[in-house]
């Protein structure tokens, strides 16, 4: 019975811990996203564009940024 009482214990105490990382790597993350100068969503989906998948595309007369080749196709055929 005193086993089980420690089992539930160490189980609260990593929660615990857990939580308190998620709120530090959520902190971080947030601290990267807003040091950047500008984030370049994707004209098709929305997503972030990685700068090294990064497809530009000239549509219609003005420039397109998009995370993949597959969104530009999409895009395109959504206009015509």
């Amino acid at each position: 019975m005193e086993q089980d009482f420690i089992d539930d214990e160490e189980d609260v105490m990593n929660e615990e811990r857990s939580e308190e990382g998620d709120a530090s790597s959520e902190d971080g993350f947030m601290e990267g996203y807003l040091d950047d100068d500008k984030v370049v969503e994707c004209d098709e989906c929305g997503t972030a564009v990685k700068p090294e998948k990064k497809v530009t595309k000239e549509i219609e007369g003005e420039e397109h940024t998009f995370c993949s080749k597959n969104c530009a196709q999409e895009f395109e055929e959504s206009l015509g």
